[in-house]
């Protein structure tokens, strides 16, 4: 069987390797193109790319599926299945129907919650108590085609999206060979996706990682959980922008703050008010420093208690 594999992602890696550790015929693999990225904007390849080449499978890096000439390559390459995880562009209807299996995503949630770009970020975000994958057979929709397959991962108050998308990955990876496995009666037994229920993940921007101190204690706890430790929430004090990347809700008798956004110290340790309360920051990072604990953030910093973030 001819495979075509569409990913770009470290979750989407997980897939891929699984593939070429169980010797599928990945035929080719489709990936973002290389970005500038970092302080120095270098050109990086996707972690997808650089496997791929790796082992000598064919890397195609597209901007678009859309035009013409793409979709003749595509059929060139005479697959019979397409797996797609995690690739980030939107795949034709033309294309679609190449295949001789059609399209099979691996999703990172138990659809039909959160459909869309940020599943991840979103369940953590929402407070969801458990996320999933769900290995889905696509259609012209976003996330709306037949479920294949689902299973389940718990998402506990403190786990942060790095965390989430390696569980997730490995599980998309060991469910993927599995699909494969008996791939005729896992596609004739396929499920509609119900509509009801449906949630969709936006894109995440650098905006949305931006901290709002006027939340909750624990609505603001899981905007930094759901983008730990990349793209990593963020908020400003006294021109300084820091990057907060854990943190603790603290008990009633470690506040002595009442502005929303207030950093003060208790025992040593450094604490922002909240709408309802306040957290310790157990782990931040200055721009263009490493990562400290709250402790060595302030112990140089005495001056920002007393500031207010923004």
């Amino acid at each position: 069987m001819n495979i075509v594999f569409m990913g770009t992602s470290d979750f989407s890696l997980k897939g891929l390797i699984a593939l070429y550790a169980n010797n599928c015929n990945v035929v080719a693999v489709y990936t973002q193109a290389p970005k500038p990225s970092g302080r120095k904007q270098k050109i990086h390849k996707s972690v997808v790319h650089e496997f791929a080449e790796s082992k000598g499978i064919s890397v195609f890096t597209p901007k678009s599926l859309k035009k013409a000439d793409q979709i003749e390559i595509f059929a060139s390459l005479k697959p019979d299945l397409t797996i797609v995880s995690s690739y980030g562009l939107i795949i034709p209807k033309d294309m679609l129907d190449i295949p001789k299996y059609g399209f099979v995503n691996i999703h990172a949630s138990a659809l039909p919650r959160w459909r869309g770009a940020a599943p991840i970020q979103a369940a953590i975000l929402a407070g969801d108590k458990q996320s999933g994958i769900t290995i889905m057979r696509m259609d012209s929709g976003i996330d709306t085609g037949d479920i294949i397959s689902m299973q389940y991962v718990d998402i506990h108050p403190k786990t942060n999206h790095g965390q989430l998308t390696e569980d997730l990955g490995n599980l998309g990876a060991k469910m993927i060979i599995e699909t494969l496995s008996n791939l005729d009666s896992m596609l004739a037994n396929a499920k509609k996706q119900p509509n009801e229920g449906a949630t969709y993940a936006q894109k995440i921007s650098k905006e949305s990682c931006k901290i709002d101190w006027n939340n909750s204690a624990i609505d603001i706890l899981r905007h930094i959980m759901a983008f730990a430790p990349i793209p990593s929430a963020w908020s400003e004090v006294d021109g300084i922008r820091v990057k907060i990347l854990d943190a603790d809700i603290s008990s009633n008798s470690e506040i002595s703050a009442k502005n929303v956004g207030e950093i003060f110290e208790n025992k040593g340790e450094m604490f922002v008010m909240c709408q309802d309360g306040a957290l310790k920051i157990t782990k931040i990072q200055p721009a263009g420093k490493n990562a400290m604990n709250g402790t060595d953030f302030l112990r140089g910093r005495k001056n920002l208690v007393g500031k207010i973030f923004s």
